[in-house]
């Protein structure tokens, strides 16, 4: 539903050590230090900063100080950098709680809702540092250093402590994976919302047809002949000549729709129309919102059969086969079936991380048992 889903989920799976090599959104940070700066080094202007022993950031001057913040150009390649400067090497309880404006308490909204700010002051960090402490104060905060002091509030609360001070942790738990997810479908809704009140017309029905409608018949016609399909545009009030401009037109909307407004939409929708063999799973699956929930209803494969599926046509797809054709082959079903299927224990795995692990152990297994199937030399004329 849109790439920033998966970003966020792989992002997080990352940190929880559950996938290989994560792609870590700058200011991403597993451990309870924080910050926004990787590289070791030191600061010049923070001799008479109260913890700036501390401190370890990426090597430059102070350009703006705030209490609990500084922003720092970096000299090794010029960028500017928001650090913590909030002193973490003391007990965990001597912490004075300041939730600022994520609420008033440890409660699982005011983790999502810190968890939403703090994705859109890393996303904004990484353009345009200054306004990225812009965006904070729109939330409410004082500044980047009052930011700073609540994630240490947030830490004290809902880390995992391996240590008796504030910054001996990790946010590795199901309860922060799970506020995480919402959190992030919280942001793209709210950036959805810009998106489509800033430009109207990229959500306008074309020819009458809007993208719900247009998604739809799209997660209909998978089942249908081509006689099948012509009777079910009719009852839509359209022929093919219609169609193929309708269709036309929305995709190129979604081509050069760069906040994946509209593919969130198309995804949804497509998955609530409830087609295929498993379009029950895949309609609970769109119920959920995409938020990090379990779908409901029955499992519509056993999930040791999601696995092998999944570990198959990874090594198809790495053996040159046709995927689709090898599907349907040796498992009678096609990728919209799959799709549907896959997408609802993808939704039980984010709800409980702990499956993570044999999920990932299960799909590598089969894929190699796949390798080891495929032949030596695939078909030049196989499509991909």
């Amino acid at each position: 539903m849109g790439d920033l889903i998966q970003k966020i989920i792989d992002f997080f799976m990352g940190l929880f050590g559950m996938k290989k090599d994560p792609e870590l959104p700058s200011g991403g940070a597993s451990s309870g230090g924080g910050g926004y700066a990787s590289a070791h080094g030191s600061v010049s202007g923070l001799d008479e900063i109260e913890g700036a022993e501390h401190v370890h950031v990426a090597a430059g001057k102070v350009l703006v100080q705030r209490d609990g913040a500084a922003l720092i150009e970096d000299e090794d390649d010029g960028d500017n950098v928001w650090i913590d400067q909030v002193n973490k090497d003391i007990p965990r309880q001597a912490w004075v709680d300041d939730w600022g404006p994520a609420g008033n308490g440890p409660t699982d909204e005011a983790l999502t809702k810190f968890l939403m700010h703090e994705m859109v002051f890393g996303m904004e960090h990484q353009s345009d540092p200054h306004n990225a402490e812009q965006k904070l104060i729109g939330f409410g905060y004082r500044d980047a250093g009052h930011f700073y002091k609540v994630r240490a509030t947030v830490m004290k609360h809902f880390a995992d402590y391996h240590g008796p001070n504030l910054g001996d942790c990790v946010f590795q738990s199901q309860r922060v994976m799970s506020a995480s997810m919402k959190a992030g479908q919280m942001m793209h809704q709210a950036n959805m919302q810009q998106s489509m009140q800033a430009d109207p017309a990229l959500v306008a029905p074309v020819e009458g047809v809007t993208m719900e409608q247009y998604a739809q018949i799209q997660a209909r016609a998978a089942s249908l002949s081509q006689d099948q399909f012509a009777a079910l545009l009719a009852e839509q009030g359209m022929d093919m000549a219609k169609w193929h401009r309708v269709s036309n037109e929305w995709n190129t909307r979604m081509q050069n729709d760069t906040t994946h407004t509209l593919v969130t939409i198309y995804g949804q929708a497509f998955q609530s129309a409830g087609q295929g063999q498993f379009g029950a799973a895949s309609a609970a699956h769109a119920a959920t919102g995409y938020d990090g929930t379990a779908a409901g209803g029955p499992e519509p494969i056993p999930f040791e059969k999601c696995c092998e599926i999944q570990g198959a046509m990874s090594a198809w797809s790495k053996t040159g086969q046709d995927v689709n054709a090898m599907l349907a082959k040796t498992f009678n079903m096609n990728a919209q079936d799959f799709s549907a299927a896959h997408s609802w224990w993808l939704s039980q795995l984010t709800a409980d991380l702990a499956r993570f692990p044999r999920y990932n152990e299960l799909c590598e297994h089969y894929e190699k048992q796949y390798m080891g199937a495929a032949p030596a030399a695939p078909d030049s004329d196989l499509s991909f």
